[in-house]
This record gives structure tokens, sequence and C-alpha cells, in this order.
């Protein structure tokens, strides 16, 4: 009798487990929020993010939605707005996948540390509403630039790059040389770049992490292969050490030999402004790359083979 008993209870306590957890599981997934507004913290710092229930889920009023929201004060005294009440959303276009929004003169008025996280926050916003792929920023008719003149154009969700797993959303915009193959793969091609990227981003990783993501203009090849998993990146005593995994062996491009170790070295070079760049594979560098390039060797920066203005031109 006492065995039965003792089953029976421990089937109950098996059977109350199950539900908990159950009913555990049904709260976390009515915790977690599609869909997520962005605002400034009080010390305008870093972006902060609330959850956000849309009233309509077609995408055109989603877009017009958010963009209303964005001009309305927040609900909470925790947050600021993304931008002053003095800037002005004055037009709002979608079309295809991208949405257009024109603003009035006292956007450019802003502190560059505010205009760079009202951005983002207006980007990550909007394109998390599916159909929206691009945003672009114009002031009056004119097409918006950044801080350096550069027109900003379209921008995306990758546009703002943060560490994985992490979400500082505080971020800095940075100039970069990146070194991608020319089209016939022979000669390196500097490409700069306008990147924002995640202040907790160490900006050597950043290199790293758009050499990955390959060229951004026409003619030109990625060195290196976008499976290639970065294990890490740091500078000590001037020299860069860049881990990768075994993708970097193995899934080569079709270029030059030596055009993979250098578009990294000479990115780095001028990115952190370092003596030299070391390069692993999981830990090892007694490794060769290709057939010929030892990983235990320091490589410096070699601007020889890199395609001067004059051949890029004949190309084109």
């Amino acid at each position: 009798m006492k065995k039965r008993i003792t089953a029976a209870l421990l089937l109950l306590a098996a059977g109350l487990m199950v539900l908990l957890a159950g009913c555990k599981e049904e709260e976390e997934q009515k915790s977690k929020t599609e869909y997520h507004m962005y605002y400034l913290s009080p010390t305008e710092t870093t972006l902060e993010e609330t959850d956000y229930e849309p009233s309509k889920r077609n995408t055109e009023a989603m877009v017009h939605e958010i963009v209303n929201m964005l001009q309305e004060k927040p609900k909470s005294e925790e947050y600021l707005s993304l931008f002053p009440k003095e800037v002005v959303i004055e037009d709002c276009v979608y079309e295809g996948q991208t949405v257009t929004l024109t603003f009035n003169q006292e956007y450019k008025k802003m502190k560059n540390t505010r205009e760079l996280l009202a951005r983002a926050g207006i980007v990550k916003a909007l394109t998390q509403i599916p159909g929206v792929t691009y945003v672009e920023f114009y002031l009056g008719e004119d097409p918006m630039s950044d801080s350096a003149g550069t027109v900003i154009g379209k921008m995306d969700s990758a546009s703002f790059v943060e560490n994985e797993g992490e979400n500082i959303n505080s971020y800095v915009q940075s100039n970069l040389n990146l070194y991608f193959a020319s089209e016939d793969g022979e000669k390196l091609v500097k490409e700069n770049v306008s990147v924002y990227y995640s202040s907790n981003v160490p900006i050597e990783r950043e290199v790293v992490e758009r050499l990955l993501k390959g060229p951004g203009s026409s003619g030109l090849q990625p060195t290196l292969s976008p499976n290639t998993k970065i294990l890490g990146v740091s500078i000590v005593e001037g020299i860069c050490y860049v881990n990768l995994d075994k993708s970097f062996l193995s899934d080569t491009m079709n270029v030059q030999e030596k055009l993979p170790i250098y578009s990294i070295v000479n990115s780095l070079t001028d990115a952190c402004n370092v003596r030299g760049v070391q390069i692993s594979v999981e830990g090892e560098t007694k490794v060769t790359f290709r057939e010929s390039m030892k990983l235990d060797e320091i490589y410096h920066a070699d601007y020889e083979m890199v395609q001067d203005s004059e051949e890029q031109e004949e190309n084109e």
C-alpha cells in the first residue's frame, strides 16, 4: 500500500513539474515582443529599447505608425526622444523596400553623438518591419551627409554593428580603407567606407568583420570567404593578432595567393596604425596558407600589390 501511495505521489509531482514548466515557457513566450521602439537615455549616450505592439500588421501602416511615434514624447520619463522637438520629419515615403525620410533644417543642428544615435534608432525601428530593408535620409531636397561630408545613402540593419550577444546601443563612426581584390583577382583595390559600429567593438575586429562581408563597390571581389569565423582579434605592443577558424584555409577565394593575407594586413595597418599582423588558425601559427604563405611570420603592409588609380581606370 505504501509503495502505491509513493508511486502516486511521484506521478503527481512529475505532472505538476511538467505543468509549471509549460506555464513558465508560455509566460516567456508572451514576454518576448516581436517589435521594439528606440529612445535615448537621459544622458544622450545610448539607445534604449522598449516593447512595441503595432495596431496594424501591414507594412505601410506600420511605417507611418512608427514614424509618428518617433516624433512623439516618450510615455516614460526614463527616456528622451531620438531628436529634439524642433526637428521635424517633413515627409515619409515608402516605396519598394525603402523608407525615405525628409527632415527640416533643424536636424543638422544636433550634436554629432546624438545625431548618430538618432539615425541608428530610426534605422533599427523601421528595418524590423517586414518589407522594409533600407532607410534613406534627406534634408529638404538634398540627400543627407555625415559629419565628414559623405552622402549617407541607403542604410540597412547591418549599417550599425554590435558585439554578438550584447546590446550596448552606443555607436561610433569611422572611415576605413578596406582592401579587396580587383575584378581579375590579381591586385588589391582600396575601398573607402564610412562605418557605424558599437562602441564596445574594437576597431580592429570591425575591420576584419567588414572584410568578411565583402566589398560594396562593383568590380571588386572579396578576398575572404564569408563562412570564415573570427575567433579573436587583439593588438599587443603594436602587433595585431588575428585568430580565424579553419574556413580561412579551406574556403579560399579565386584570387591571387597573397591577396587574402595582405587585404587583412593593409586594412588593419591603415585603420589601427599597427607595425605588423600575425594570423593564426584556431590558435595555430605553424600552418601554411595556400602553398607558400607561412602564418608563423609577422606580415607588414605591402602597398605595391595595390592597384593604382590609372590601372583601375583602365580596367573600368
